[in-house]
């Protein structure tokens, strides 16, 4: 099967991120500041009318990489039940084309401890110290990637 990755309202992605985001979390909001920014872009692969997969992206400074004109992915969720099928992995080639179009030189995330894997595959580095996020009280650590 062929995905597209598209534009979306942030309404069309809320479900996906909850179900999946803060699954065996103390958390149930994914409501996020940044999701108000002006430039913000909602991205998602939708079937049958609905959201299974989706990242969102905007220009923040990364904290590990200050001065640096930076994109920040947030937001990605991927079904459950298609986790491993290669959907993550468009959501974040369409994120740094458009890091790309705004003249970021670093793309970063606050990534899971338990999605190390998958970042580092896509050619993310860790750095800095790991951390517990508040929300989802689960390690976290930075990830990197130079564009």
């Amino acid at each position: 099967m062929t995905y597209t990755v598209s534009k979306v309202a942030l309404a069309d992605i809320m479900q996906l991120r909850v179900a999946v985001l803060r699954k065996g979390t103390p958390a149930t909001d994914c409501n996020y500041p940044e999701d108000t920014y002006l430039d913000v872009v909602h991205f998602a692969i939708i079937l049958e009318g609905s959201a299974i997969a989706t990242s969102s992206w905007f220009m923040k400074e990364c904290p590990e990489k200050p001065g640096i004109t930076a994109m920040q992915l947030k937001g990605m969720a991927v079904s459950d039940e298609l986790q491993g099928a290669g959907l993550g992995a468009l959501l974040i080639d369409a994120g740094l084309a458009l890091a790309n179009e705004r003249g970021a030189a670093i793309a970063w995330a606050r990534a899971r401890d338990s999605a190390m894997g998958f970042y580092e595959r896509l050619g993310f580095a860790s750095t800095g110290d790991g951390f517990v996020d508040g929300p989802t009280a689960m390690p976290h650590h930075i990830v990197v990637r130079t564009l």
